[in-house]
C-alpha cells in the first residue's frame, strides 16, 4: 500500500512542479526560451509516460514476485557525503570486487527499476547477443551522444556502476529533477531530507528506496551485499542508518568551494537542454545552501556514531594515497577485501588529475560568501575522530 501511495504521490508532485514550469514564464533560473517551452511541452510528457510505465511495473513485481518483500537488505555498504568528493571513484574501486559486491548499473536504474522490467530485458538481451549485438551497439552510440561532453566528467554507460537513487525517479525522490525545475518545493526539501523534508514523506521515501534495494538484491540472487553510492544522500544519512541499522557508510567530502564549483560545472552541460540558468546566482545559492546545510548535517549526526560504523575521507587525501587510505577505511568498518580487490587498491596510482576543468572564481556567488557558509561545516566533518588520515 506504501508503494501505491507514494507512487500517486509522485504523479501529484509531478504534475505540479509541470504546472509551475509552465507559468514561471520570467523565473531567473528557468526563463522561458523556446527550448525550454519545447521541453517541457514535449520532453517532460514523454518523461511522465516513461515513469507511469515503470510504475506500473513496479505495481506488477507485487503480484508476480511478492516474496521480494521478504530479502533483507542487511550489511550494505554506503558511499555518499558530498557531489564532486571522489564518490565515484571509491564506488567503482569497490566495485572490482564482483564476487562480494552487487551495485546497480546505469540502464538498471534507469530502463529497469522493476524485477519485471530487468527479467524482460535481460531476456531482449540475451536475443540480442544471439543476432549479432546490433541492438546494443546502437544503444551504447545514442548514449555516448546523448551525453556529450558530461562522458569526460563522470563516466556514462549502460553496465557502469551508478547512484541507485535514479531508482527513486518514479517516486518524484531523486534531486536531479532539480536541474529542470529548480527551487520547487517538494524537490529542494530533496537535498536537505533529514531537517527539511515532512516526516510522512521522508518515512515513504525511505521505505520506497528500501523496496527498491530490495528488488535488485532479489533481481541479482541474493548471494552478494549491496554496495550503494549516491552523492546527493549527504543530506539522508540519519534517515539511512535509521532504515539500515546494520549498513556501514564511507563518507567522502572535499574542500567545499573546489566541490561546489565542480558540481556547479559539471551541470552546466544540463542547462541547454534542460533550459536552466546555471549561471545565475539564484541557481548557484540552491546548490551553497545544499552544500553548507550537508555539511553541517554530516558533522552533526557522525558526531553521535561509533568508529566502526561509519568513516570519513577527505579526496586530497585519497588523491594523494588511495592505497592506503581506501584499505585503511576498509579496515575501521570492518570490511574484508579479496585477493582482488585488494591487488586492485594496491595498484591505484597516486596523484590521478581529473579532466574536469572549473575554477572557483567563474562562480557568480563571491569566495568570502562560500567560505563562510560552508567552512565551518567542512571543518567538522574533518575533525571527526571517523576520518582515515595519512600516517607514516
Amino acid at each position: 500500500m506504501t508503494t501505491v501511495i507514494t507512487l500517486l504521490e509522485s504523479l501529484a508532485l509531478h504534475l505540479r512542479w509541470w504546472g509551475r514550469a509552465l507559468v514561471a514564464w520570467r523565473d531567473p533560473c528557468a526563463p522561458m526560451r523556446p527550448r525550454r517551452a519545447l521541453l517541457l511541452m514535449v520532453g517532460f510528457p514523454l518523461f511522465l509516460l516513461v515513469q507511469t510505465g515503470h510504475a506500473l511495473c513496479l505495481l506488477l513485481d507485487e503480484v508476480l514476485f511478492p516474496s521480494y518483500r521478504r530479502v533483507e537488505v542487511g550489511r550494505a555498504l554506503f558511499i555518499t557525503g558530498i557531489p564532486r568528493s571522489g564518490t565515484t571513484f571509491l564506488h567503482r574501486t569497490l566495485a572490482v570486487d564482483s564476487q562480494r559486491y552487487t551495485t546497480v548499473t546505469t540502464w538498471e536504474a534507469l530502463l529497469a527499476p522493476s524485477i519485471t522490467q530487468r527479467k524482460l530485458l535481460s531476456g531482449l538481451g540475451k536475443l540480442d547477443r544471439a543476432l549479432g549485438g546490433w541492438g546494443r551497439r546502437i544503444v551504447d552510440t545514442l548514449t555516448r551522444r546523448m551525453t556529450g561532453d558530461f562522458a569526460a566528467i563522470h563516466d556514462v554507460g549502460l553496465n557502469a556502476a551508478e547512484e541507485d537513487y535514479l531508482t527513486l525517479l518514479p517516486a518524484g525522490g531523486c534531486f536531479i529533477l532539480m536541474l529542470i525545475f529548480p527551487g520547487s518545493p517538494g524537490l529542494y526539501e530533496l537535498g536537505h531530507f533529514d531537517r527539511r523534508m515532512p516526516s510522512g514523506r521522508r518515512r515513504r521515501l525511505l521505505r520506497f528506496y528500501e523496496r527498491s534495494l530490495q528488488r535488485h538484491l532479489y533481481a541479482d540472487g541474493q548471494q552478494r551485499r549491496l554496495l550503494s553510492k549516491n552523492a546527493a544522500f549527504g543530506s539522508w544519512l540519519a534517515g539511512l542508518h535509521s532504515q539500515f541499522p546494520e549498513a556501514r557508510f564511507m563518507i567522502c567530502v572535499r574542500d567545499p568551494a573546489t566541490a561546489l564549483s565542480s558540481q556547479l560545472s559539471s551541470v552546466a552541460s544540463a542547462g541547454p537542454l534542460f533550459g536552466t540558468s546555471v549561471d545565475n546566482i539564484k541557481f548557484q545559492q540552491y546548490f551553497l545552501n545544499l552544500f553548507a546545510e550537508t555539511l553541517d548535517h554530516l558533522g552533526e549526526t557522525m558526531a553521535n556514531w561509533s568508529l566502526s560504523q561509519g568513516v570519513v575521507i577527505d579526496m586530497d587525501d585519497m588523491r594523494e594515497r588511495p592505497s592506503m587510505i581506501i584499505m585503511r577505511a576498509l579496515a575501521c568498518i570492518g570490511e574484508p577485501m579479496g585477493p582482488e580487490l585488494a591487488d586492485h587498491i594496491q595498484r591505484l596510482p597516486a596523484g590521478t588529475a581529473s579532466q574536469h576543468r572549473h575554477t572557483v572564481e567563474s562562480l557568480a556567488i563571491p569566495h568570502d560568501t562560500m567560505e563562510a557558509a560552508m567552512r565551518p561545516g567542512y571543518q567538522q566533518v574533518i575533525a571527526l575522530p571517523q576520518r582515515i588520515r595519512i600516517t607514516e
